[in-house]
């Protein structure tokens, strides 16, 4: 009688992950988990930091102050150097990990757009992020970057609670 063994199933493998972060703590989980993964499958890992165009509540009632374009452009500046930190930050975490880590800080009105954009350029095989709304209301409401980028991804998507 002859010892069969049953097939062995093809697991994904993943070869380039595209993680999304700007430092929140619903970020930050993505950011460990797509070095996990990018350990476990040997891929390379690029990183993305979005920093936001559209202004916030706080620029757009410094800019109806009459001489506030100097302000502004603090505002902006400001929150520009923060995520630059973050993405050096990251970087580091990834090579210390031993990864083949690449950077992105880019900066868009519409996160999700840019995160799509990158993942096609990239050619990532899996996209990696967070998960800031805890209601399928304030997602809505708000809008929801993962939302977006789920629905309209052509590769896999994991979003991290």
């Amino acid at each position: 009688m002859q010892d069969h063994q049953p097939e062995e199933v093809q697991t994904q493998c993943y070869r380039r992950i595209l993680v999304a972060t700007g430092g929140a703590p619903h970020s930050e989980k993505a950011v460990e988990r797509a070095i996990d993964l990018a350990r476990q499958f040997g891929a390379v890992l690029d990183v993305l930091v979005v920093v936001p165009t559209q202004r916030s509540a706080m620029a757009s009632l410094a800019a109806s102050i009459p001489g506030s374009g100097a302000l502004e452009e603090q505002i902006v500046q400001t929150l520009y150097d923060v995520r630059a930190a973050h993405l050096r930050a990251v970087m580091a975490r990834a090579e210390a990990a031993g990864l083949d880590v690449r950077p992105h800080l880019l900066s868009a009105a519409r996160p999700a757009d840019v995160i799509l954009k990158m993942a096609a350029e990239t050619s990532a095989d899996l996209i990696v992020l967070g998960r800031r709304h805890t209601t399928a209301l304030s997602a809505n409401l708000a809008g929801s970057v993962g939302l977006s980028v789920s629905r309209a991804a052509l590769v896999d998507v994991l979003i991290t609670h």
